[in-house]
């Protein structure tokens, strides 16, 4: 059984090298995860777009390693695909999140979102046993599950802990690196304060509309700046700083919609690159980046599924409340409705990103303030207020 695991995890790990050959996988996680092997962290998952989960033991565990040494993210808990609470990351992901976070031997370790517990256990072997991880994570089965492998496989250095990690952990503080395994929209104050200075931060930034994008921060005295940022897809954190409004909205649940709806005055083509339906979230994604930071009015919508099959139609546009006007950018047209200042506004948006370069948001350098820090902006510098802190994004042109 023993060589049959280090066939697929060797396998796995080739794949991840040949993925990532730009950036090759260190030795110290090369070794960490050798030793802790993925298959004992996954006691039961599920794969997209299927209903039934899979139940794994000691009796059926052969069946299951291709699955489980394939280069691609599980589901953990949640039955509906469109809105998946809890899974296992893409392992040639983790394993590039690793290196970016640095990890010495006698560290102290943050972790947002425990899911399998996996990850914790990987970064406790990286910090080594004079090193601590303190893994959060609030779904209560999800912790448990994850608690109960970490004492199974006696890591001693390693803390499951059932709460909201949005808090952080006052207990174990200071950290000298954190990691978040969900997507934030806003950074909470708690981590000004539990970060060591000079200390590192990975974490999954959400813009409206926009996509995921990883982020390596720094502290550096009273904020956080980045020092490498890539595009990925992770679910939203719960509890305390869950933003329900980041999602799309429907269009039909604004309130102006029922009169609006009666002024379309022009419907154009538009075509993003492309053509149809297919590919449009990817063919937009940049622009989409760049509204998110850069344009108040910005707005991001979907169509309700129909039916169990059917799936959200997602597209975008401009809200401007005060002048009563809207654009839409769905599909391969442009609609505006009421008047023209909307789509006026966001032809200038459009002409503005194409003369930067086309940016998404992985192309800004960003700085992360507490929400009351004096900021100013100069060329090219946008600052976005989120609850507990303050984002100002910059664009080195």
């Amino acid at each position: 059984m023993e060589a049959v695991v280090e066939k697929y995890q060797k396998q796995l790990l080739e794949q991840a090298q040949y993925i990532r050959y730009e950036n090759p996988i260190s030795e110290a996680t090369q070794k960490a995860y050798l030793a802790t092997p993925r298959h004992l962290f996954i006691k039961r998952y599920r794969e997209w777009g299927t209903k039934g989960w899979r139940e794994v033991n000691e009796d059926n565990i052969e069946e299951h390693l291709v699955a489980l040494y394939t280069d691609r993210v599980l589901i953990l808990f949640g039955e509906d695909d469109e809105n998946v609470p809890s899974t296992i990351s893409q392992p040639s992901f983790v394993l590039r999140m690793l290196d970016m976070v640095q990890f010495e031997p006698g560290q102290k370790v943050f972790e947002l979102g425990a899911g399998s517990g996996w990850n914790a256990a990987l970064m406790g072997h990286l910090v080594g046993p004079e090193g601590r991880v303190y893994s959060l994570e609030i779904i209560p089965e999800v912790a448990q599950m994850a608690a109960k492998t970490i004492e199974r496989l006696d890591i001693k250095n390693v803390s499951i802990i059932e709460a909201d990690g949005g808090a952080g952990y006052a207990a174990g503080a200071a950290y000298d690196r954190a990691i978040f395994t969900a997507g934030a929209y806003d950074l909470p104050h708690h981590f000004f304060e539990q970060m060591k200075d000079s200390s590192l931060l990975l974490i999954v930034i959400k813009n409206e509309g926009g996509g995921d994008n990883l982020f390596l921060l720094r502290k550096t005295g009273e904020h956080f700046e980045s020092i490498e940022s890539m595009p990925c897809g992770f679910v939203q954190m719960k509890g305390k700083y869950q933003i329900d409004s980041l999602e799309p909205m429907n269009l039909e649940t604004l309130p102006e919609w029922s009169e609006l709806k009666h002024k379309e005055i022009t419907k154009r083509p538009f075509w993003w690159g492309g053509k149809g339906k297919e590919g449009i979230l990817w063919r937009t994604l940049g622009i989409r980046s760049f509204l998110s930071i850069t344009e108040a009015s910005f707005r991001a919508f979907k169509t309700e599924r129909i039916s169990e099959r059917s799936r959200e139609e997602h597209y975008f546009g401009l809200w401007d409340k005060e002048n009563h006007s809207l654009v839409v950018a769905k599909n391969d047209f442009l609609i505006s409705y009421g008047n023209s200042v909307a789509e006026e506004q966001l032809m200038q948006d459009v002409k503005q990103w194409v003369e930067l370069g086309m940016p998404s948001a992985v192309s800004f350098e960003l700085k992360i303030y507490p929400i009351d820090y004096p900021l100013t902006v100069s060329e090219n510098q946008w600052i976005v207020k989120r609850s507990e802190s303050q984002f100002l994004w910059s664009l080195n042109i």
